[in-house]
Order: structure tokens, then C-alpha cells, then sequence
């Protein structure tokens, strides 16, 4: 077996470890343990602040070093930061390791799919790169369920296990890593990189392709939809006033299978996405995907109930179902030597549309409001309207995208 068909073959047991990230269920409650709350939201925007100035630069790193080497530094940035967690229990040791968590996020982000684009490619075999993404994916998702299942089940136990879970999947994640082989291409010569600053320009001058700029633009959208659900839904389930929602020692467990089922949801939409998108096309998978989104948010606003928590459980399948069409429609149309940095800039901007949305949501409320049922009807109406502008403009221009991403759509024939 060659290096490369080694990749393809390691790469879904690589997806699945590195989505081990059993701590998420855990993580805010772990920090409130032995630090007051304004150190604990302090620690969360060091992570973000961390994710906003390492992701572009990331995907720069990855197209000009190397995709495994980028890889080895997410891997070894994430065992470093789950050590600092594990064996920290101060406010520094915890900003080391939000920042090296960041910093093994932002490194793996966007490297990954390219990698495998990049293994397919050199083998000849770029076609079948979206089924084989949708499989990773799904089985990512797995992984992430079990993972934070897990994480809920250990934090009974002791919070800090739920870190040693994540240490393992990390340290898996790294010995699949170091197994891989770099891609090569015939397009890779001795001549000196551009700077980051040309290929950062490069890449923003690809969105003039109709096509990728709509992209570009309706997943930014569909992104913050989903995580303004992620967002609302604790303190949806603290209004819902369940006694078993409500038990602080039940909390590890319930977060756990809360957001378990999610990541099970996800799942069930990566091995959907490819067939549904060969009977609806990419258009069709993007309008699909937005509109259950502006269901979830819509639900949410009309009512409180414990029936709308069991739909919100479901908010990761639009989501997983449009990730391999979305990038299999990308990846030919970007140069290898820009590929992660592409993604990471696509990244990079849903993270920094959602966050200038929950600023001007905050913005909107007084001063001091605190969170009751018409406070967070309010908040979600608005961005119900939001979301509903987009997917007007998805119909109005669904039939010329859908031409052009239609199989026969030239690709970018520059590698």
C-alpha cells in the first residue's frame, strides 16, 4: 500500500479521534470550580480571542509548510493544553490551556480537508472526495457524540476525567498523524512563497466567483443560526424549570446527553448529505439546511416546551448536511498552495459575523435585563428576521447557482 492510500485509509479514524473532545460538556462547570464566574468568562474570550488571530494565519502555515507538520502542531498543542487542565487549577495554567486549545483548533481547522483533497488529488481520485468527506464526517460526529456522552458520565465522577478522555484522543490523534504521509504535487517548486499578506488577498479575490462568493455568504449565515441555538438553549432549558434539568448534580450528565444526541443528529446528516445532494443539488442541500435552521430558531421563539428541546437536540443535522457538498464544490476551485487558507478565512468569518450578531443582541437589551421568556422571545424573533433575508435571496439566485454547480462546472485548472 502506497503512502497516499495510507492516507485516505487512516483518514476517518483520524476525523473520528480528533473529535474526541469529551471536555466540552464539562469544561465551564470544571473552571467554576475553583474560579469565581468573571475569570471563567474571561478564560472564554481568551479561547476565542486565541481562535480569531490563529485561524487565517493557520491555513497560511498549512499551504506553505506542510499539511502533516501543521497536524503534529494541532495534535501536540491539544495533548499540551488538556495536560495544563488536568494537572492546573489556576486561572494561568487554565489560560494556557484555553490558548493551546485554540491554538490545536485553529491548526487542525481547515488543514484536514485539505489534506484529504490533497491525497485524493495526487492519486487521481478527487472525485470521490465528497462521499469519502461525508463519511469522515459522519463518523466525527460519532466520535463527538460518545465523547461528550462520556465526558457527562465521567464529570459524575470527577470533572477533571473528562480531560483525561480528551488527553487520549489527542495523544490517538497524533499517532495517526505521525503515520501520514505529506502530498506532493507537480505544482510545488524550489521558488520563494508568496507573503501571507498576497495570498490573504488571493484568496478574498476568490470570491468573486459567483459561485463561492454565495457560498461564502450563506453558510456565514447558516452558521450563526445554528450556534445562536447552541447559544439560547441552556438558558431555554433553565425556563422550561424541570426539577431533573434544575439538579446541579445531574448537570455533567444532562449537558452530556443533550448535546450527545446533537452530535448523533450531525451524524445522521453527513450520510444523508451526498444522496440528498444528487437528488436536490448544492442549492437545494443549502435550502434544505436554512430553512430547518429558521425552523429550529422559529420554534424556539413561538413556544417553551419540552417538546421544541427535543427538536433543538436535532440542530447539528442541517449543519453536517451541507459540510461535504460545501467543500467539495470549494476544494477544485482553489489552489492547492491556498486551499487552507481559503477555509480558515471562511472559518475565521463565521466566527466573526456571529459574534458582531450577539453584540448588537446585547446591544438591544437594557441595561441589567435579565433573561426571562419574553427577553429570549425578543432575541430570537430577531434573529429570525435576519435569517429570513438570506433565504429569500437563496431562491432568488437557487437557479444560476445551481447551474454552476452542476458537475460539468469547470474547475480551477491551475494545479
Amino acid at each position: 500500500m502506497s503512502n497516499l492510500q495510507l492516507n485516505i485509509r487512516l483518514y476517518p479514524w483520524f476525523r473520528a479521534v480528533s473529535d474526541g473532545h469529551a471536555w466540552i460538556t464539562v469544561f465551564f462547570l470544571y473552571m467554576s470550580q475553583s474560579l469565581p464566574l468573571e475569570q471563567v468568562i474571561e478564560l472564554s474570550a481568551v479561547y476565542y480571542l486565541a481562535v480569531f488571530v490563529l485561524e487565517v494565519p493557520s491555513g497560511y502555515f498549512s499551504d506553505r509548510i506542510g499539511r502533516r507538520t501543521t497536524l503534529l502542531i494541532a495534535a501536540g498543542s491539544l495533548i499540551t493544553s488538556y495536560c495544563c487542565f488536568i494537572v492546573g487549577a489556576g486561572f494561568w495554567w487554565f489560560a494556557a490551556g484555553q490558548f493551546l486549545l485554540a491554538a490545536g483548533i485553529a491548526m487542525q481547522s481547515g488543514t484536514d480537508t485539505a489534506f484529504h483533497y490533497d491525497s485524493l488529488k495526487a492519486l487521481g481520485r478527487e472525485r470521490e472526495y465528497a462521499q469519502r468527506e461525508a463519511n469522515a464526517e459522519q463518523w466525527g460526529l460519532i466520535m463527538l457524540a460518545l465523547a461528550t456522552l462520556s465526558g457527562g458520565l465521567l464529570g459524575l465522577i470527577d470533572l477533571r476525567l473528562a480531560y483525561v478522555f480528551s488527553l487520549i484522543s489527542a495523544s490517538l490523534m497524533a499517532l495517526l498523524v505521525w503515520r501520514f504521509a505529506e502530498p506532493r504535487h507537480a505544482e510545488e517548486t524550489t521558488a520563494l512563497p508568496p507573503s501571507f499578506a498576497r495570498v490573504l488577498l488571493s484568496c478574498l479575490n476568490r470570491l468573486r466567483d459567483p459561485l463561492l462568493g454565495w457560498i461564502f455568504l450563506v453558510v456565514i449565515v447558516l452558521y450563526s443560526l445554528a450556534h445562536i441555538v447552541y447559544e439560547f438553549y441552556q438558558p431555554y432549558i433553565t425556563l422550561l424549570q424541570l426539577p431533573l434539568l434544575e439538579a446541579s448534580a445531574h448537570a455533567p450528565l444532562i449537558s452530556g446527553l443533550v448535546i450527545s444526541v446533537s452530535m448523533f443528529g450531525g451524524a445522521l446528516g453527513a450520510r444523508a448529505s451526498i444522496s440528498w445532494q444528487s437528488k436536490l443539488g448544492l442549492v437545494g442541500v443549502l435550502a434544505v439546511a436554512m430553512f430547518i435552521q429558521l425552523g429550529l430558531v422559529a420554534a424556539m421563539a413561538i413556544a417553551l416546551s419540552p417538546a421544541v428541546l427535543a427538536l433543538v437536540s436535532l440542530r447539528n443535522f442541517p449543519m453536517a448536511l451541507v459540510h461535504a457538498p460545501v467543500r467539495a464544490a470549494i476544494a477544485p476551485r482553489i489552489t492547492r498552495g491556498q486551499r487552507a487558507t481559503y477555509l480558515s478565512l471562511q472559518g475565521l468569518s463565521e466566527r466573526l459575523v456571529f459574534a458582531l450578531l450577539l453584540l448588537g443582541l446585547a446591544a438591544g437589551l437594557e441595561p441589567g435585563a435579565a433573561i426571562s421568556e419574553s427577553t429570549l422571545r425578543g432575541i430570537l424573533n430577531s434573529t429570525l428576521w435576519l435569517g429570513v433575508i438570506p433565504a429569500a435571496l437563496l431562491f432568488l439566485f437557487g437557479r444560476r447557482m445551481q447551474r454552476r454547480s452542476q458537475p460539468d462546472s469547470k474547475p480551477d485548472n491551475s494545479e
